[in-house]
């Protein structure tokens, strides 16, 4: 058996960008594994403690693994992959929303149909057969709408599906790339100046810019920006929201700058981080992280309420991180191996979603 194979290493023209997956999807677990512990901790909800903690300190290290950090960067990535899909002279609209269909539902309804039993089953949530439905449909992604999230990550794929509608009618301008680019800033600037946190287009419309420049350029650029600039101006973005002294638009607009600007450092320039990051160990971890992504959460659940000893200590705190870090990257690899890989061996197709 191939090295390769037992890691789920396959096959990209950008590999780092399964490495860069994986801190995504580790920085989202991060924080809703440690939102249960601080509920247990501190007894008041992770939102409260985000926004009233008189420990800037404090806050400033729980948005360093801010898990809307790694939703973002999942977006900027799937935005970049889907704009260089169409790009390609073959491209048919029906044959790509089919691939996307073949790619993430599979997975995403064995995890809604879990998670629905257990939510139900175990931590006693009402069924509601509309509510379900909705969540097929990713309706829980719109919070106006009302629908029960059985599976609240999934809201994200939500914004996804809506983006693999509206990419080809913006994008595929034949010819006239300059045209594309203008819309998709015209968009972006659009999305910006709605005054809501709800609206999570922007990130999706970054990466979408970002794979319509060239090759070239994309190498000329990152050959500029020095690695540990963008490091640094990344991670202080979740220093700067901590310290509540720009508004919310002012930090997410220099946040999505920040991680634009380190994503083209890593994929188009060599340097020691992006080599520790297309490690077969970093690469496999990253092929796993849509599963990841899907079952952390109600894994964390059911670690956390019903498997850890509570009152609260730090032991119990560590031994509920490390058992739902450990199960869940089990339920990953069996999610993985079971309604994943057949897409990736069934098709030449290898741009995966997150």
């Amino acid at each position: 058996m191939k090295k390769s194979t037992v890691l789920l290493v396959r096959p990209l023209a950008y590999p780092c960008l399964e490495g860069v997956r994986f801190y995504a999807a580790l920085i989202v677990f991060v924080e809703h594994v440690l939102s249960g512990i601080v509920l247990e901790y501190f007894k008041i909800s992770p939102l409260e403690f985000s926004y009233s903690s008189d420990s800037r300190t404090l806050k400033a290290l729980y948005y360093l693994a801010d898990g809307n950090h790694g939703v973002d960067i999942f977006f900027i990535i799937s935005g970049f992959l889907m704009t260089r899909l169409i790009q390609k002279p073959n491209f048919s609209y029906s044959s790509f929303v089919l691939a996307r269909v073949k790619r993430i539902y599979p997975a995403f309804l064995v995890s809604l149909l879990i998670t629905t039993l257990i939510v139900v089953q175990v931590f006693g949530w009402p069924w509601k057969i509309m509510d379900f439905l909705g969540n097929l449909i990713f309706l829980n992604a719109f919070p106006a709408l009302g629908v029960m999230p059985y599976n609240h990550v999934s809201w994200s794929l939500g914004y996804e599906f809506a983006f693999y509608v509206i990419i080809p009618a913006l994008a595929l301008v034949p010819g006239n790339t300059a045209k594309a680019s203008i819309k998709f800033v015209i968009l972006l600037a659009i999305l910006f100046c709605i005054p809501t946190s709800l609206i999570r287009f922007e990130a999706l419309f970054v990466g979408g810019l970002i794979g319509i420049l060239s090759e070239s350029s994309l190498k000329a650029f990152a050959s500029k920006i020095p690695l540990s600039i963008a490091v640094i101006a990344y991670l202080s973005c979740g220093v700067i929201k901590a310290l509540g002294v720009i508004s919310y638009q002012s930090y997410y607009s220099l946040f999505l700058a920040c991680a634009a600007v380190l994503f083209v450092r890593l994929v188009w320039r060599t340097s020691a981080l992006g080599s520790f990051l297309m490690l077969p160990a970093m690469r496999t971890l990253g092929t796993l992280s849509y599963s990841l992504y899907l079952y952390h959460s109600v894994i964390a659940s059911l670690v956390l309420y019903k498997l850890t000893p509570w009152p609260a200590s730090l032991g119990g705190a560590v031994f509920a991180f490390l058992t739902t870090f450990v199960l869940t990257l089990f339920a990953s690899y069996v999610s993985y191996m079971l309604f994943e890989k057949w897409y990736f061996n069934a098709s030449r197709h290898r741009a995966s979603v997150p």
